[in-house]
């Protein structure tokens, strides 16, 4: 009867032992689920709220730019555009998971100008208002803009060959000294740097702004590369009309420009 007893108890004994261990297996399991489930958890409250790791690229380009100049006209006649480019660098990121919204940042560099035929008063004379435009002016504008773009894809361009799209973008623009020439009858009669302002500035004389929109069509990179080809059609705009004042040319010959490029470029 002891002997049996004390088989009994160990046997009891054992199957206790194995009930713990089965309970702390299960435990175990329960525990990782949770801590599994936790990671999913803000994994995914990570990508509601702050999204994926953003994508970024370089863009830069070269365009042949044609304007089109507004001068006052009491003081200037017979406004003709001259040979103009831009080039352009930005920085682009990704601004949603189906790589269709793009934001960037960058600098432009824009040579443009214009001749016209002006006064000229020449030294110790009176200024003479008489609508007699004998002097031909060439004027050669340098402007360094620093733009803010956002660019909207048809296509998304990890996956898409080619993508057609669209872009606003609002610049910052600086005018640097600009080049003047006047002639008479094909005989130089001055040349020199001038400081171009603008009527409205922005905190600056030389500082204002404007806007741009474009159309623009691209080819992307395959197995998930970077670099590309785009070209695009721009039009850009500015705020303020610009101009220039010395004591041997008219006062208020303030210019408004539109401005129509061909960018072409390469993404990488």
């Amino acid at each position: 009867m002891y002997i049996f007893f004390i088989a009994l108890t160990q046997n009891s004994f054992s199957v206790t032992l194995k009930s713990i261990f089965t309970f702390s297996s299960q435990i175990g399991i329960v525990a990782e689920g949770i801590n599994n489930s936790t990671k999913s958890a803000k994994f995914k409250l990570a990508n509601t709220f702050i999204g994926p790791k953003r994508k970024s690229s370089y863009r830069l380009s070269i365009a042949p730019v044609y304007g089109f100049y507004k001068i006052n006209k009491n003081h200037a006649t017979k406004v003709q555009p001259k040979l103009s480019t831009q080039f352009n660098f930005k920085h682009e990121f990704t601004t949603d998971r189906q790589y269709k919204a793009f934001f960037s940042y960058g600098v432009e560099y824009f040579l443009h100008g214009l001749n016209y035929n002006s006064y000229y008063f020449k030294p110790d004379t009176l200024q003479l208002y008489d609508k007699n435009f004998d002097y031909t002016h060439g004027l050669i504008l340098q402007e360094l803009a620093l733009p803010l773009q956002f660019r909207y894809s048809f296509f998304r361009e990890n996956n898409a060959l080619f993508s057609p799209y669209f872009a606003v973008g609002y610049q910052l623009r600086f005018m640097l000294p600009a080049k003047l020439n006047i002639t008479q009858n094909g005989n130089p009669i001055k040349e020199e740097l001038v400081d171009v302002t603008f009527k409205n500035p922005l905190f600056y004389k030389n500082l204002n702004s404007g806007i741009y929109a474009t159309a623009g069509f691209q080819k992307n990179g395959i197995n998930g590369a970077k670099t590309g080809f785009f070209i695009e059609l721009q039009t850009k705009y500015g705020f303020s009309p610009y101009s220039f004042y010395t004591k041997y040319v008219a006062t208020s010959l303030f210019t408004n420009s539109v401005h129509v490029a061909v960018n072409i470029g390469l993404k990488f």
